[in-house]
Order: C-alpha cells, then sequence, then structure tokens
C-alpha cells in the first residue's frame, strides 16, 4: 500500500487538531441535519427481527462524519416498509442510535407512499437530476403536463412536512441550533422552514450535485424555478462542491431571479432582505473509515479473487449504472483503444464493478441493458475462449470495488457531469500500483484533481481511447510522480475539512451579528 505508518501518524495528528476545532464550533449549539435518505434504514431477519443497515449513497457516507463532533438529530425519509413501520412504533419521535462509529437521533419523516414516489420519482428523479445533469433532449423532453404538476405538489408537500419536522427539533432543542439541508431533494425547504421557525437560526444547504448555467434552468416553468430560487436565497450559507457550480448559482440569480442582488467579488446575493454567502466546499471523504476498508478481511478476500482475472495492465471504472456517468462511452473508447492499438490485445482488460440505480425510472433500466449488451459485443469482438477484454460486474460490492482500485493500471472516471466522484479521489488513496487516473473534464473532482489526471472530453471517445494508451504507456517515473500528487491532494482535504469550513462561514455569521 502507498500511505505508511509516519503518515498515518501525521494525518492522524492533523486530523485530531481539525477534531478539536469542529468541536469548539459546536459547543453551546444543536445540530440538525435533512436529507432525504438517511443513516440507518431497516429492515428484518428470517426470524423477524428488526435489524439496522448503513445507509447508502454519497450524500449519506461524506456527513455520517458530523456524528462524531456532535449529537446531531438526523431528519430523513424511510427508505423500507420496514422503516415506516419503526416510525410509526416510535410514534414518529426521534430514535437514539449510538454506535462507536456514529451517535445521533434518528427521525423519520412519513408522507403517502404515492406523494413520496411523485415527489422522488417524478420531480426529484428524473426531473431536477437531469436538468442539473444536462440530461434532457429538449426538444422532446420534459413535457410538463398536468401529471407533472400534480407531481410538484407533492415535492412541496414533502418538503413542506421535512420543515414541520426541522422545526419541531429546532424548537425541542435546549441550546441555539445549526440547521444543515442537504442536495436537490429539499430545494423548497428552506423558504418553508423560515416561514415556520418562530425563532432564527443558522441556516445552510449544501447542493451535492452540479449546478448548470442560467439557460439550462429555463427548461423548468418560471414560477417551479423561482420556487426554487428564491427558497434557496433564505439560507445562511449555501455550498457546492466546486467554484463553477457556485458561479453558475450567481449568473442563474442574476438571470433569472427578479430583483436579486449579485455580488460576485463576495460570492453573495441579496434577495427580498436576507443575504446568502454562496460558497465552495470540495467533499471529500473519511480516509481512515477508507483505509480500514482497504486492509479488511473482506477486501482482501476480493482482491485474491479479481487478482488472476487482471491483465498485463487493467483499467478499472467504478460507477453507479446512471447515464450521466457516461458508461457507455466509456466502454466505446474502450472498444476504439483495442481497435487502434492491437498490441494490448490479450494484455489489457477493463474490470467494471457497477452498481445497479433507480431501476424504477425506465431509461435506468435502458441504460443497464445498453451497457451488458455492449460490454457483450467487445467481447465477441476482440476476445476468445482463452480471453475476454471485459470482466463485468453488476450489483453493490464495496469491498470488491475497493479491491478494484487497489489494482488498478488505469482508473477511468468519464461522467458527463457530476457534483464531485468520490471514486476519483478514493481510488489514488487506496492504489497500489501507482495507478494513472483519466478524468473528464465534466467531473466536479477535476478542479482539485485536473493538473495530476489525464482529462478528457466525456464526448469525445477518440481523445478517450488515446488518453487510455497514453496512461498504459506512460513511463514509471511520472506515473509515481502524479499517483503521489494526487493522494498528496485528496489528504490534504478531508471530509472533516469539508464540514469545518462550512461551520467557520456560519460562525462568522454569529460574530457580524453580534
Amino acid at each position: 500500500m502507498p500511505d505508511t505508518d509516519s503518515d498515518d501518524l501525521t494525518l492522524r495528528q492533523r486530523k485530531a487538531r481539525l477534531r478539536r476545532k469542529v468541536q469548539r464550533l459546536f459547543d453551546g449549539r444543536a445540530l440538525v441535519l435533512a436529507s432525504n435518505r438517511g443513516p440507518i434504514s431497516f429492515d428484518r431477519t428470517t426470524t423477524g427481527r428488526v435489524r439496522r443497515r448503513r445507509g447508502t449513497g454519497g450524500v449519506v457516507s461524506a456527513i455520517s462524519a458530523v456524528s462524531r463532533y456532535a449529537n446531531p438529530t438526523w431528519i430523513c425519509s424511510p427508505m423500507s416498509h420496514v422503516d415506516r413501520q419503526v416510525a410509526m412504533e416510535n410514534h414518529e419521535e426521534p430514535i437514539a442510535l449510538s454506535t462507536k462509529d456514529y451517535d445521533f437521533r434518528l427521525r423519520f419523516v412519513l408522507t403517502p407512499e404515492q406523494t413520496y414516489d411523485d415527489y422522488y420519482s417524478v420531480v426529484s428523479n428524473p426531473l431536477l437530476w437531469f436538468v442539473q445533469h444536462y440530461m434532457w433532449d429538449a426538444p422532446r423532453s420534459p413535457t410538463f403536463t398536468r401529471r407533472m404538476w400534480s407531481a410538484w405538489e407533492s415535492y412541496r408537500q414533502v418538503n413542506l412536512e421535512f420543515a414541520h419536522a426541522i422545526a419541531e427539533e429546532v424548537e425541542r432543542a435546549s441550546k441555539p441550533a445549526i440547521v444543515m439541508l442537504q442536495d436537490y431533494h429539499l430545494y423548497l425547504c428552506p423558504g418553508q422552514l423560515r416561514e415556520h421557525l418562530p425563532h432564527p437560526c443558522l441556516l445552510s444547504h449544501f447542493v451535492h450535485i452540479p449546478w448548470p448555467g442560467p439557460d439550462y434552468w429555463m427548461i423548468l416553468p418560471p414560477r417551479v424555478r423561482e420556487e426554487i430560487f428564491s427558497s434557496l436565497c433564505t439560507v445562511d450559507v449555501l455550498g457546492f462542491h466546486n467554484r463553477r457550480y457556485a458561479t453558475n448559482f450567481l449568473r442563474t440569480c442574476q438571470s433569472l431571479l427578479m430583483g436579486a442582488k449579485v455580488d460576485y467579488s463576495a460570492g453573495t446575493v441579496r434577495w427580498q432582505g436576507r443575504t446568502v454567502m454562496v460558497r465552495s466546499y470540495p467533499i471529500s471523504m473519511d480516509l481512515t473509515a477508507l483505509r480500514r476498508l482497504s486492509r479488511s478481511k473482506r477486501t482482501l478476500r476480493q482482491r485474491e479473487h479479481l487478482l488472476p482475472r487482471l491483465g498485463e495492465q487493467t483499467i478499472v471504472r467504478v460507477d453507479r449504472i446512471e447515464p450521466s456517468k457516461n458508461i457507455v462511452r466509456g466502454f466505446q473508447a474502450f472498444d476504439l483503444l483495442l481497435e487502434e492499438h492491437p498490441e494490448h490485445l490479450g494484455e489489457v482488460r477493463l474490470i467494471a464493478s457497477l452498481v445497479p440505480s433507480r431501476l424504477q425510472v425506465e431509461e435506468y433500466q435502458r441504460y443497464l441493458e445498453e451497457i451488458i449488451v455492449l460490454a457483450q459485443r467487445i467481447n465477441l469482438k476482440h476476445g476468445d475462449r482463452e480471453w475476454q477484454p471485459v470482466k463485468l460486474y453488476v450489483g453493490e460490492h464495496h469491498s470488491r470495488a475497493i479491491a478494484s482500485m487497489r489494482l488498478y493500471d488505469v482508473l477511468l472516471v468519464n461522467p458527463i457531469m457530476d457534483g464531485m466522484n468520490l471514486v476519483a479521489k478514493e481510488g489514488p488513496v487506496v492504489n497500489e500500483r501507482d495507478g494513472v487516473l483519466v478524468l473528464s473534464e465534466g467531473a466536479g473532482a477535476v478542479e482539485e484533481l485536473g493538473e495530476s489526471a489525464l482529462v478528457v472530453s466525456p464526448y469525445d471517445i477518440v481523445d478517450m481511447a488515446d488518453s487510455l494508451h497514453a496512461a498504459l504507456i506512460m513511463p514509471a517515473e511520472e506515473r509515481h510522480e502524479k499517483a503521489n500528487r494526487l493522494r498528496e491532494i485528496v489528504e490534504g482535504h478531508t471530509v472533516t475539512d469539508w464540514l469545518y469550513n462550512q461551520l467557520v462561514d456560519l460562525s462568522s455569521l454569529l460574530e457580524s451579528s453580534n
């Protein structure tokens, strides 16, 4: 592994200091977190016993670390029927949950299942997700029908239920509160919350996906987009993954929110008597937990499983099966690489670990089918009975994904558009081969990692194939230098920094108001 005991010691010391700083910022304040998906979900064993399961998704992984610095109340939607049963058994009151890894109170927001389905499967995904990832085929879709407007009312209703639950927890707290809202599922919640809180509180909202420029937001009807923008302009601090997204929000307000006063140099929007600070906070992951997982018995078993399946050199990709991840073009680029550089035939293998996502959305089902067919076609075209160039794993298997990242010679991360893409950060930390990162300019991570990666256009499979070839033939010294620099960048900015920087900005508002 690339990290050493002395590296870990230095990192632990730095993180310990940062933890103390974060703890001081929380002193005397209650913390309320809200996100659609929570940190814990419940299911039942074959004997009927209720058991906890760790929540999935990048947002949950990133903000779960918050519970190490405060004892937050985390408000979320139930993800299963068992979640709903647990919530009702507890009369929708917060449930105290504590282990060595987390300590928080969990509260579910119960809404009718059809209302939730409209909020999540019609508005949040695909409407907002597709807008923010530039994925709509504008001449054909979306179309705002009566059905879509009905779903928008459901989105508003679920956000209102979240606002009521948050307001109750803020009022219940024995000390002033910080409320940290997460992501595109809760865009209307800030404005509704301001209306229902009798006392002011510090309010932040972090957007974990890209923010497009104002022209693309015009896909949404004026009433819808204005409701979103005006709500977000009631928070104290609005966070994005990088400066480009933050600047796009400022441009959007200037162009599409009537009466908004935008100050680009200060990074603020003033609207109806309130001023929101618009900032970039690049998210990362918990390095200690990541390294612990990479050395776990489960991951080591998966590493042994993968070793005989590697090529002389191995390209790895780890993705959710999501159209914005651009998996199809990545496979097409690999096909072109083998076609134009036959010296790689029988030598280079692509291992793809893909996690099914949102299969209730028809487009996602079609995308999965397209990926499987393309992988089979590449194997038939370039492979034989002895050797297949593509090894495709479909299913949620985190330890296998981490094991594959330990073993790559090239890591392909080529999304069309991505909020951050933590795979681009996880890979360099756990990789043991001085692997090269081929990174799309559409990934939020490119702002931090671009100088030490091979940056490609997500639409240009020729550029992608050429970059894969360049990575495969790169001299060892250059590979080592790039890999070390990537690790340094990621280790220099952890999830604790992401949290701390937001709290510092919130604290500055407290100081300026005193």
